[in-house]
């Protein structure tokens, strides 16, 4: 079977389905992700919402308009490790699970025809990781899946960024030092009950995997993490590229030229060029993120039409292949990404198929490499921390502790 089936998740074993992601099971499924609800959003990868204000909306649009009457969504509750955890919808739930997706509104004026999807999502009890999924109950297949995370500001998080400690890393690297405040009614009995994650510019790889042991200090309530070998030293990068791709009709910022054809349109992208080797500049970004919008009908979504952004590389070849990452793709290095070197124009190039918007990505390999974007401590990045606890006779973690920082002024 071409595709994972969920349906039958929750009456399995959890553990056996392994660490969840945000996926879309089907290539028409197109531009998923969970809104807040509010004007030109910036969209995130992996939202995150505080407990007492869970406002959050799914959006995803499908391409194939395919008659689609038997949607439903389903939120599985998991671990700090993205595993489901143990827990029935009842113990984590307000209301009843499994909601009817019955919200769909078609494209309007659009050359690529479509049906936007979009589903209030149901209020949780408990701080933590949870998965949004869409799955087909007649045919038993899952459609998408969508990471999001609900904190409790139980414990306080102060963190400040710094350039890294030594010599060495000063000049391309930032520095987290961080700090919990817990109150005086947590039950710790070792600085590893709490598990930090932290996320550079909503990557959702965790960026110190190899965080030391935090030292407790029961008299002030603190636990603080010393740092021995630069273990919380982050590569800085550098400012995201942008692509304006709103309008299909005048030529916006870093595009080159459009191609318009009867089906569909493709909009080219100035040509860019490895910045590893040159000085830093800095550039207004959304640290990786989009905005959905088109630029002459901005009052509804349903205008925005899909188009072909061709984005091209100006480099010799190299040996590890390159890929187009950002949070549209949720910064995934995967084949539907992968830039394919031109001989005789001896460039890069890939086509990409992309909702009206404003995108900001970045060329990567899957070996970390510094001449492709550059490593500079100037840039202007945002880091979450998230910080899990499993109390005292609980058996999932809660996120009891969150904190987003940035390097801007």
């Amino acid at each position: 079977m071409r595709f994972m089936s969920l349906f039958w998740m929750p009456f399995l074993a959890f553990n056996t389905w392994g660490q969840f992601t945000n996926k879309s099971f089907y290539p028409t499924i197109k531009t998923v992700y969970v809104s807040r609800m509010t004007p030109r959003e910036i969209i995130q990868a992996q939202p995150v919402f505080e407990i007492s204000n869970q406002v959050g909306q799914l959006n995803f649009d499908d391409l194939s308009l395919a008659n689609r009457n038997g949607l439903y969504l389903r939120v599985v509750h998991c671990q700090s490790d993205w595993t489901a955890s143990p827990l029935s919808d009842i113990e984590y739930l307000q209301d009843f699970n499994d909601i009817p997706v019955r919200d769909s509104q078609a494209s309007m004026g659009t050359k690529v025809p479509y049906r936007h999807y979009q589903i209030q999502l149901p209020r949780v009890k408990l701080a933590g990781n949870y998965l949004v999924m869409v799955y087909n109950r007649n045919k038993r297949d899952t459609l998408l899946t969508q990471r999001i995370c609900i904190y409790a500001n139980e414990i306080t998080v102060a963190s400040q960024i710094r350039f890294g400690r030594n010599n060495a890393l000063r000049a391309s690297h930032h520095n987290l030092d961080i700090k919990l405040k817990y109150p005086s009614n947590y039950m710790i009995n070792s600085a590893e009950d709490f598990r930090v994650y932290v996320k550079q510019n909503e990557q959702l790889p965790n960026q110190l995997p190899k965080l030391p042991l935090g030292i407790i200090e029961p008299m002030s309530q603190n636990i603080t993490f010393p740092s021995y070998e630069n273990e919380q030293a982050i590569a800085a990068g550098n400012e995201y590229r942008i692509i304006d791709l709103r309008s299909t009709q005048q030529k916006l910022n870093f595009v080159d030229h459009w191609d318009i054809k009867e089906q569909e349109t493709l909009i080219y992208a100035m040509t860019e060029s490895p910045q590893g080797n040159y000085a830093y500049v800095q550039r207004n970004d959304f640290n990786g993120a989009f905005v959905i919008e088109n630029y002459e009908n901005n009052s509804n979504q349903l205008y925005a039409d899909y188009v072909q952004c061709v984005f091209s590389l100006k480099a010799p070849k190299q040996n590890d292949p390159i890929y187009v990452t950002g949070a549209f793709n949720q910064y995934q290095r995967t084949l539907q990404n992968e830039l394919h070197y031109n001989e005789t124009l001896g460039l890069y190039q890939t086509s990409i198929q992309l909702k009206q918007g404003i995108y900001n990505y970045r060329f990567e390999t899957k070996n970390p490499s510094n001449y492709l974007e550059g490593n500079y401590a100037q840039t202007e990045n945002s880091y979450e921390i998230f910080v899990y606890l499993r109390k005292p006779g609980k058996r999932y973690d809660e996120l009891v502790g969150f904190q987003k920082i940035s390097t801007a002024p």
